[in-house]
């Protein structure tokens, strides 16, 4: 029956090529889609974002992810303050301070010289709530991805070991990575921070973070976003993507 409907379907839309309604690659993508959606009888194809959205709103999104972005920013807080009231009082616990510099990729040399704070702060710090969400948002499909779904994967992060993780549908030949799998969405956020606070990739976003600190500033999440544009393959166009996403959703999430 199904593929009785799909034949169907690919009929009508060949006939709105020749009346030049359609090109033939979006008849490629509409038939794609119906098959993807399991549509049923004369359900209409609906647009790339009515079909994220299928399963899960942005409410319903947004209620789920914003309390676990808020928990991993506040655990991040407390790290961070800990640091300053060291700094500060200049009582270091050597032994404490050299774990957290070894887990944050800072190297310690057994003294905490003003080059070593500023390098432990720039990475002990939180990820403003928007734009963690936005990202979020944008690389689950509002938490409907295959990857959200079955791997608590809401970042797009990837692993390159066998069984890491969910292999893309659609990987290139001959590359190796797969979506990371996480045992808890909680995970997923933690693992995502860290990454934003530690690699080589993100150090121009941690240096905008600094100069708002510096400051005195809030943590402006659409100027922060400039340093994502080696987050995605789009480059610029990603960044502005997100930074779009944050305008728009900014009232709905702080409504929440």
């Amino acid at each position: 029956m199904y593929c009785l409907r799909a034949s169907l379907l690919l009929v009508l839309l060949t006939a709105c090529v020749a009346e030049k309604h359609l090109q033939p690659v979006q008849v490629k993508v509409a038939l794609e889609q119906a098959q993807q959606l399991n549509i049923k009888k004369n359900e209409p194809i609906k647009p790339d974002s009515e079909v994220a959205e299928k399963h899960w709103g942005k409410q319903t999104f947004l209620k789920f992810m914003k309390p676990i972005i808020e928990r991993e920013n506040k655990r991040i807080l407390q790290e961070r303050q800990r640091l300053l009231a060291w700094k500060k009082n200049n009582n270091v616990e050597a032994r404490n301070l050299e774990l957290i510099a070894r887990h944050y990729q800072v190297q310690w040399t057994g003294k905490a010289d003003g080059r070593f704070w500023r390098a432990i702060l720039d990475r002990v710090d939180e990820v403003p709530l928007e734009l963690a969400l936005m990202q979020a948002a944008n690389e689950s499909s509002w938490g409907n991805s295959r990857f959200a779904r079955q791997g608590n994967n809401y970042f797009g992060q990837w692993c390159f070991t066998k069984g890491c993780g969910l292999v893309p549908l659609r990987r290139n030949a001959g590359a190796t990575h797969e979506v990371r799998k996480f045992a808890s969405v909680d995970l997923s956020v933690r693992a995502y921070m860290y990454n934003l606070n530690t690699l080589q990739s993100y150090k121009l976003l941690r240096n905008l973070r600094r100069s708002l600190r510096r400051r005195g500033k809030p943590l402006d999440a659409v100027f922060l976003a400039i340093g994502l544009k080696d987050y995605s393959e789009r480059g610029m166009d990603y960044v502005h993507i997100i930074q779009g996403m944050i305008r728009s959703n900014k009232q709905l999430i702080h409504g929440l």
